[in-house]
């Protein structure tokens, strides 16, 4: 199998953390094509990326969806709980990651790549941001205890997104977001105690500010 990858999605992210926590038979590449060609469209009709191509030449698209499935096909250490209202609190994670916090991120880059700055609609932006974090704070609060249990694909889907929550929030003065968030806080020290967490922030935080630097003729 090959996981088709673009180093700087947090999309892609968590599927190559949950390949590395399991130490799946994975090969992480590039895709063939160039993202949004022509040709990339024709080979995988719904032009995302991370994509997964099995042994047999199909493809699994969506990073929840290929994290579902290499976790039914490899159910060695799982990342995934087994009793009902943890697999509901694991899911409570995903979702809260996808349509909560990653729904507060797109705003703020479109600003960042703005010629012009518009300092009230940055403001704006921000402090949703920080309403999201703080619904966060409130959810691993209200959650049993992650230091009770071990690392699932709800925080390993929701890590890549904090990773550029923060880094968004930096771009525009706001140092440590989750300072006044100490729950928070603490389950990003205890995400990134985990190798495959820690090794997989820094791959996407160094091909991230890579990226800007071109952007910005940087460098």
């Amino acid at each position: 199998m090959k996981l088709y990858d673009l180093i700087s999605s947090p999309y892609s992210a968590r599927v190559r953390i949950q390949i590395r926590l399991k130490n799946l038979p994975v090969e992480i590449e590039e895709p063939p094509f160039a993202l949004r060609s022509n040709e990339f469209l024709r080979a995988f009709p719904l032009g995302k990326l991370p994509l997964l191509l099995l042994d047999d030449k199909t493809t699994i698209a969506e990073s929840t969806v290929i994290i579902d499935y290499l976790e039914a096909l490899f159910p060695e250490l799982p990342l995934i709980p087994t009793s009902p209202v943890d697999i509901a609190h694991n899911s409570m994670l995903i979702r809260y990651a996808d349509h909560h916090l990653a729904q507060s991120l797109s705003p703020l880059f479109i600003e960042f790549m703005s010629p012009e700055k518009n300092t009230t609609a940055i403001a704006d932006k921000l402090d949703k941001l920080k309403s999201e974090l703080n619904k966060l704070e409130v959810l691993l609060t209200a959650l049993p205890n992650f230091r009770n249990r071990g690392i699932q694909t709800g925080d390993v889907c929701l890590a890549p997104i904090i990773y550029y929550a923060t880094e968004l929030a930096g771009w525009f003065g706001v140092e440590q977001v989750n300072d006044d968030l100490p729950v928070v806080s603490d389950w990003w020290r205890w995400a990134n105690d985990h190798p495959a967490v820690h090794d997989t922030i820094g791959e996407i935080d160094r091909a991230h500010k890579s990226s800007i630097k071109r952007i910005q003729g940087v460098g």
